[in-house]
């Protein structure tokens, strides 16, 4: 069975436990930031901890379910366990998107201790 170099591909990406989950954009006065692959704005918690509720208007951005390294940003990236998921974080710190969001909207900055999560300049 002769099997072509895309295919090759194909069946390797899907084995693979990695995935693009994140993008850096420029995005207004906020300079370089962080957003999902459909455009998302992304946003940190600079204080607390973010549970229940909170859960539900700061969607945590999650890893594709079963891949476990996140790929997009040259460095920083990584996953925190969420319940039987895991989430995506940078630097550390856990990221978010705000459940009014839509396109490259920034709704969600300064709000309940969340900000824009910017590129780091180390990277």
């Amino acid at each position: 069975l002769l099997i072509s170099s895309t295919a090759s591909a194909q069946v390797a990406a899907k084995k693979s436990k990695t995935a693009t989950v994140v993008n850096e954009t420029v995005r207004g006065s906020f300079g370089e930031i962080l957003t999902t692959t459909t455009g998302l704005t992304l946003y940190i918690q600079t204080t607390g901890t973010c549970t229940g509720s909170c859960l539900t208007i700061w969607p945590p951005l999650l890893m594709p379910k079963h891949k476990t390294k996140p790929l997009g940003v040259s460095t920083g990236l990584a996953t925190a366990k969420l319940k039987s998921r895991r989430q995506v974080t940078y630097e550390g710190k856990r990221l978010y998107t705000f459940y009014t969001d839509s396109g490259t909207s920034t709704n969600g900055e300064n709000v309940g201790g969340f900000v824009v999560a910017q590129v780091s300049s180390a990277t």
